[in-house]
């Protein structure tokens, strides 16, 4: 098989990436025990699962025991739902685009319903296919970005018509500063939502609440209600970053080493000639750039390791190589085909964003399709899951 997406055998790529599915599911086990009882604990795999591949980490965690997944797009769902079959929950945040309505029926997906629009499109299938099919209705609570604003919600509310034909599983809303707990909107957010639900209630007696992130599960109980929806944390990102991370290293990006220089004069490296290297500077070229996702603004700030030493980006990030400054390394270690950590417990992917000037999301959806990929089992046999 050929193209972006076949796989890539690790003698033959520039770099492994390898990723823990045990620690995936250990860290959805721990976010599990964080919640209240009774909150189901979904698992957000979008993007690919942040780049991870929603194939396998959906898998495993439906092993595990997660039977709510979490999507941006239809046409996630409709993967997903030929990966997990007919049992697991799968969610579709951006709701569905005009006409597409059987489709998202005929794949047994839930819709998030957003706008007026979205809601009168579904409540019209609904009523002309006579179909009961679960949804879940956003409401916006200060993110300004999807759901309905407090006027439309109100009005739906109020109008005989306005939720008719729906079978609402729950109230939606998004936490916009839960990684920072002390933010007020934190507690905004909070008291719009818990009124807006008990609001729905009266109409829906029934229905569930979600509001909670990642980040959003460690503000505590009150944010819990009953779905919460867990992304960032399931693959090692800090959900709150100004505290130790409590979550389990996911992902390891080791680049093999093609040449190694040392420089008997100083003189610059790389295009641009942004780095000076200084005489008897000895230097490491890697087969990684951002063609591979690597972002190239770490170009002279990112750090890696070799063999446990840190060591620094020298020059600009090109499309398939960057260079390091491996002076403090013994030849020992430093030599062609030997593997420099890009990703691993040090550097993670929140250090590389912090020396990029982004956020860990980033780096993670970033990853490219040229790295050979490699997936640790989600359980080892004899030891339990």
């Amino acid at each position: 098989m050929s193209g972006p997406n076949a796989p890539v055998s690790a003698d033959q790529a520039g770099a492994v990436l390898t990723i823990d599915l045990a620690a995936i599911t250990e860290n959805w086990r721990l976010l599990s025990k964080k919640l209240k009882p009774g909150c189901d604990c979904g698992a957000v795999v979008k993007a690919d699962a942040y780049g991870l591949g929603a194939a396998n980490v959906a898998a495993a965690l439906a092993g595990a025991g997660c039977k709510t997944f979490y999507v941006a797009h239809l046409s996630e769902g409709i993967d997903l739902r030929k990966v997990l079959g007919r049992g697991p929950r799968i969610i579709v945040m951006h709701g569905v685009n005009p006409g597409l309505e059987s489709e998202v029926f005929k794949h047994g997906l839930i819709p998030v319903l957003s706008t007026p629009d979205q809601i009168l499109a579904w409540r019209t299938f609904a009523t002309d296919a006579d179909v009961l099919q679960e949804t879940l209705i956003q409401v916006d609570t200060g993110m300004n970005r999807l759901g309905l604003s407090e006027a439309e919600f109100s009005n739906h509310l109020n109008d005989p018509d306005g939720f008719q034909g729906l079978t609402p599983l729950a109230l939606m809303s998004h936490l916009a500063c839960a990684g920072t707990p002390e933010h007020p909107l934190n507690t905004m957010q909070l008291e719009k939502f818990t009124g807006a639900l008990s609001a729905f209630r009266s109409k829906f007696p029934d229905a569930k609440g979600t509001l909670s992130n990642s980040s959003g599960i460690f503000l505590g109980e009150a944010w819990h209600f009953d779905y919460a929806r867990p992304g960032a944390s399931l693959y090692g990102l800090n959900p709150q970053p100004a505290t130790k991370n409590p979550m389990l290293p996911v992902v390891r990006l080791q680049a093999k080493i093609l040449q190694i220089r040392r420089v008997d004069s100083t003189q610059t490296v790389g295009y641009g000639a942004t780095f000076q290297a200084a005489d008897g500077m000895k230097l490491a070229t890697v087969s990684i750039g951002y063609a591979d996702g690597f972002l190239r603004s770490l170009s002279n700030a990112g750090q890696a390791q070799l063999d446990g030493i840190p060591i620094r980006i020298a020059g600009i990030i090109s499309m398939d190589l960057l260079t390091f400054d491996i002076s403090n390394v013994p030849d020992s270690s430093a030599r062609p085909g030997a593997m420099i950590d890009i990703l691993a417990q040090h550097p993670t992917a929140d250090d590389l964003a912090s020396d990029a000037g982004t956020i860990g999301y980033e780096v993670l959806t970033s990853l490219g399709h040229r790295y050979a990929r490699r997936y640790l089992p989600a359980s080892v046999p004899g030891l339990g899951s």
